[in-house]
């Protein structure tokens, strides 16, 4: 295989890809047509082109090939999937439970939104996790977790384990008395957590320019959170402002992207390592606060996409995903979004590395409060290079 000209054709799809995905969620234009661009770029992951990468012996491309074989697959499924939550207004139900102070009318708010989740999405979400594991066994794995143990490069058995300890060794945190259930959660971010410092003030108390643009103007069918779209490593990287708690984390993938060298294969600047990318995002967040809840929520996410992958769309997950989720999180949890709570891509491996990624970022960088010694911004920056 000529591994030049499939980083060249690489390069054009993710380019063609994020830019089309940066302007229809940025509010800069209204089209956005994923199946018409997957089908333009299909030869990247024909099987010839899979079996070539795997002869080459080149993981992070093999691993790109796969993920968007999949995400062209799933492609209907999410459009799908898209339609049902705006049919729905999850996202108005969603703003309407951070804005309701009273519980009781938060708790009719929950269950409107669990409804939704009941007829609408769990039927596609059990397409999709039934679809990865189609996949997997046919492009030559014995199944969708052995596929994701092999590029992601990660024993799956031993982080399994791991969250198993983090959460034996760890309790629920303590949070605010009126937080009692998964649908107090939204509130619970919007009014009692402390407000996130602007971007701006990070940056500079760093002394980092940013090398990314920034669309943060109000327009019309722009997405409420925050995004980072790399349409180019690292010339043409673009942060997609939204709401304060993910915008420092998008902002930390935004400056690890534009501090790749500009001169590395297509895979060292573009494909850079997900659970590094995931530490130095979580590190950038965690100037904000740290959320609580995390550990033990994706440590909980991560035994139920492992149980999903392996069992498929089996009824009988249902009760334990809301018995783990209940244990990890010390909150009242329904079992009905047991489906579309699952991720047959395993980003919860990712996110779950990346915890441990952004404290080991934190200690080279000299420990707790990093950030306020000087030339941190300095030090920072040299690591995302590397």
């Amino acid at each position: 295989m000529d591994l030049d000209a499939y980083r060249a054709a690489a390069q054009a799809y993710a380019t063609e890809l994020n830019g089309a995905h940066l302007r229809r969620f940025a509010g800069l234009s209204a089209r956005w047509d994923p199946v018409a661009i997957h089908a333009r770029h299909v030869a990247l992951w024909s099987d010839d082109a899979i079996e070539g990468l795997r002869d080459a012996g080149s993981r992070p491309l093999l691993r790109f090939a796969v993920e968007a074989r999949l995400h062209a697959r799933l492609a209907p499924v999410d459009a799908a999937r898209a339609e049902a939550e705006a049919g729905e207004d999850l996202a108005g139900l969603t703003a309407a439970l951070a804005a309701e102070e009273d519980p009781v009318a938060r708790v009719e708010l929950g269950e409107r939104r669990l409804d939704a989740t009941v007829r609408r999405l769990t039927p596609l979400a059990a397409e999709a996790v039934e679809q990865v594991r189609a996949e997997a066994r046919a492009l030559g794995w014995p199944s969708a977790r052995a596929m994701w143990a092999e590029l992601q490069a990660v024993d799956l058995g031993a982080l399994a384990a791991e969250a198993e300890a983090l959460l034996r060794a760890t309790a629920p945190p303590e949070l605010p008395a009126w937080v009692q259930a998964r649908h107090d959660l939204p509130r619970w971010r919007a009014v009692g957590r402390p407000p996130a410092p602007s971007l701006a003030a990070v940056l500079a108390a760093l002394d980092l320019a940013p090398r990314f643009a920034i669309e943060d103007a109000p327009r019309p069918g722009a997405s409420p959170r925050a995004f980072c779209a790399a349409v180019r490593v690292p010339d043409d990287v673009h942060l997609v402002a939204g709401d304060g708690g993910a915008l420092l984390h998008e902002a930390g993938h935004a400056l690890h992207l534009t501090h790749r060298p500009r001169k590395a294969p297509f895979e060292d600047r573009h494909l850079v390592d997900r659970a590094t990318s995931e530490g130095f995002a979580f590190l950038l967040e965690e100037l904000g606060g740290a959320d609580p809840l995390r550990p033990r929520r994706l440590a909980a996410a991560l035994l139920h996409d492992l149980d999903v992958l392996d069992a498929g769309a089996h009824p009988g997950l249902r009760d334990r995903y809301g018995n783990r989720m209940a244990a990890a999180t010390g909150l009242d949890w329904p079992t009905a979004p047991w489906l579309t709570d699952a991720d047959p891509l395993l980003s919860s491996a990712d996110y779950l590395r990346g915890l441990g990624r952004a404290h080991a970022l934190r200690e080279q960088l000299g420990g707790p409060g990093w950030h306020e010694r000087p030339g941190a911004g300095r030090r920072l920056a040299a690591l995302m290079a590397a």
